[in-house]
Parts: C-alpha cells; sequence; structure tokens
C-alpha cells in the first residue's frame, strides 16, 4: 500500500465523476494532518466519507448496476512528475 510520503507533488485531487464533486488537497497539510505515514487507501476513506455511494469495506453491492464511490486520486504540481514512483 501506498504512503502519502510516497507521493510526489504539491496537491492531491480527488474526483468522483458520478458525484461530480472534486476536491483538491495540499500535500503538505495532509501529512501534517494525517501523518507522514498514513496509508493512502486510508486517506482516501476519509476524505470520501461523505459520499452517498461510499461503503463499508467488504460489503457487497445489492446488484450489478448498484451505485458505488468511484472517486479518482490524483497528483498535481511538483517536479513534472506525477503520481507515484515507479516500482521498475
Amino acid at each position: 500500500m501506498e504512503r502519502l510520503c510516497d507521493l510526489r507533488g504539491r496537491r492531491l485531487v480527488v474526483e468522483c465523476p458520478p458525484c461530480k464533486r472534486r476536491g483538491t488537497y495540499d500535500l503538505a497539510r495532509l501529512r501534517q494532518r494525517f501523518g507522514e505515514h498514513a496509508d493512502l487507501y486510508d486517506v482516501y476513506l476519509r476524505l470520501t466519507q461523505t459520499c452517498g455511494h461510499q461503503q463499508a469495506v467488504g460489503t457487497r453491492q445489492p446488484n450489478q448496476y448498484g451505485r458505488t464511490c468511484r472517486a479518482a486520486i490524483g497528483v498535481e504540481g511538483g517536479d513534472g512528475r506525477t503520481g507515484l514512483p515507479s516500482r521498475t
């Protein structure tokens, strides 16, 4: 699992197409709030907890057409390289 300290850039962007919601968060402030080594998935859950389509981990959808939170995380700013560092 990736951590906040692994991200390169200045801002974390969380965007959910079904909800049409978009949030931009300063990475330095997120590291201050959650800790330098906070798990990115835990931060994602905290930032998207007000989504009406968010579900508890491990729960199943009522059917294949059920809506879920599909927020995506991206990184903006920095040294020209965005996103997570390469593992290769």
